[in-house]
């Protein structure tokens, strides 16, 4: 009786870890920002797959930040990153004033 309730404890435990495991997250989208030098496209999925393996570097940073994208955190800590990753930092690689955000 007591190996078969550590059996269920054990599953249990394994399948509440992977229903918040990483690869179960919808991280593959993008965003449109509007800004007043145009639209910033932010694509989560080439960030979060390909660029940046920690999702805390970028989310513990937005907190700091207030929570939520803004001016302040585009230009102090995704500038800084896009310097240091060799990744846009020209005005126009970012913002795209041709375009209108969909709300």
């Amino acid at each position: 009786m007591r190996k078969y309730n550590l059996f269920i404890f054990l599953v249990m435990v394994l399948l509440f870890c992977s229903a918040f495991s990483k690869d179960n997250v919808d991280y593959k989208f993008s965003k449109e920002y509007q800004s007043s030098e145009g639209v910033v496209i932010f694509d989560h999925k080439i960030h979060s797959s390909e660029r940046q393996k920690d999702c805390h570097a970028c989310h513990s940073a937005l907190d700091v930040f207030g929570g939520s994208m803004n001016e302040l955190f585009a230009h102090n800590y995704c500038k800084n990153c896009h310097e240091t990753h060799n990744g846009p930092t020209e005005c126009n690689e970012c913002h795209d004033r041709k375009k209108i955000a969909i709300k």
